[in-house]
């Protein structure tokens, strides 16, 4: 055969291999391609499942266990944007789809969303509820990933009201968190979340009787690890040793929950062990990398321990995250400041102010950068700001920032 032939053959099968394709895909149904994108999501293969439940919701627009399948997926993802314009889809053709608004309410009390997730979770309340097989899971309000939990209709209930609780708590209004989580506990008495929950609204209202609910967490589950860390927070009176132990065995009753982990990390740094808080913040990382203030604080750690780059890195992590961490944009200057880097850290200070105009600390050290690159007018102004925003100015740094005529 020659070069021809061969050019030509080459040409059939490129028109024949689309064709077969063709018709496989013509065999599809949305049926089927629902079934198998179930297969891959129990499997864990989610982005798989999502190209195919996908092509399910391309066949039937109106299939709404499809789009609930892939706001699923796309939970599982952290894609919770997607996952909620899944549901407000489901939603949309079927409003009193129980189980998709209870979903919805979680994942918008999740993201911080609480006035849109108490709209959801007072709606469920006037739901009709019939006995069902689906399996309602709690996202934890202390911790990362879910508690399972029972579908009895009383059970379920209490769970609404403690949600709507945890909500009010987390925007100050603690006398209604207190009566939500009231409605609550006296649907199901013995769940130490309820108490702890409880514990913290009393606390956030000023009871004299908060840490009688605290008592009761513990009475309950004894290894709750959040109620054993607060317990370790009420501890004031305790000695170093004492205290840390306390926060070592909220640790070991759950080692997914963040707050013991910072306390004792802010513990340790107190007492210079900094290798031993470096540790404490990289493991609140692994938990909840997305938190500026952690960043800042493993960055400090760093600087303590000499590692400059490893600092520098930290508090740009800080200001990506939150472009008006003014701390962070503070930290950083210092820390260019101490490499000699006087240019760059004007620049963050100025950044700092920027955001902060009052903020009297950045004035400060911008000074002193201005009074060693010898530009003593800048930096006698910026000293007087500092001092005008109640930085405390000695007599003998204005003689040498502001010497007189």
């Amino acid at each position: 055969m020659d070069k021809v032939s061969y050019a030509v053959v080459g040409a059939w099968l490129l028109l024949i291999l689309p064709l077969e394709s063709f018709c496989q895909r013509g065999r599809e149904t949305s049926e089927n391609l629902y079934e198998l994108a179930l297969a891959d999501y129990r499997q864990g293969m989610y982005e798989k499942a999502i190209s195919q439940v996908t092509r399910s919701i391309f066949l039937n627009a109106v299939n709404t266990e499809a789009y609930t399948l892939r706001a699923a997926c796309k939970e599982q993802l952290k894609d919770y944007k997607g996952a909620l314009t899944d549901l407000n889809t489901v939603l949309e053709i079927d409003p009193d789809n129980y189980e998709v608004l209870f979903k919805r309410a979680t994942i918008r009390y999740q993201v911080n969303q609480p006035e849109f997730a108490r709209q959801d979770f007072i709606r469920l309340l006037t739901l009709p509820t019939s006995e069902t097989n689906t399996v309602f899971y709690r996202q934890s309000a202390h911790r990362p990933g879910t508690d399972q939990i029972v579908t009895a209709q009383s059970r379920l209930r209490s769970q609404l009201f403690s949600y709507l609780g945890l909500i009010d708590l987390q925007l100050n209004n603690c006398k209604a968190a207190i009566a939500w989580l009231d409605s609550a506990i006296a649907i199901t008495s013995e769940d130490a979340d309820f108490y702890l929950n409880r514990f913290l609204a009393k606390k956030q209202c000023g009871e004299e009787n908060f840490v009688d609910d605290l008592q009761t967490a513990l009475r309950f589950n004894p290894d709750h690890a959040l109620a054993k860390h607060h317990w370790a927070l009420l501890e004031i009176n305790a000695d170093d040793v004492t205290r840390e132990k306390l926060f070592t065995d909220a640790i070991a009753a759950d080692s997914l929950l963040l707050y013991p982990y910072l306390q004792r990390g802010l513990h340790r740094m107190k007492n210079k062990d900094y290798k031993g808080a470096l540790a404490d913040y990289e493991r609140a990382l692994k938990i909840k990398e997305d938190d500026p203030e952690i960043w800042l604080n493993h960055g400090l750690l760093k600087e303590k321990l000499s590692d400059m780059q490893g600092a520098y890195s930290d508090y740009s992590r800080a200001i990506e995250l939150q472009e008006d961490y003014v701390q962070a944009w503070l930290n950083r200057g210092n820390l260019l400041a101490q490499q000699k880097k006087y240019s760059e850290a004007v620049e963050d200070y100025s950044v700092a102010l920027l955001y902060k105009p009052d903020y009297a600390a950045a004035y400060y050290n911008r000074a002193l950068v201005y009074h060693t690159l010898k530009n003593l007018q800048k930096a006698c102004a910026d000293l007087q700001q500092a001092q005008r925003f109640g930085f405390s100015v000695t007599d003998e740094m204005k003689r040498k920032l502001c010497p007189p005529d």
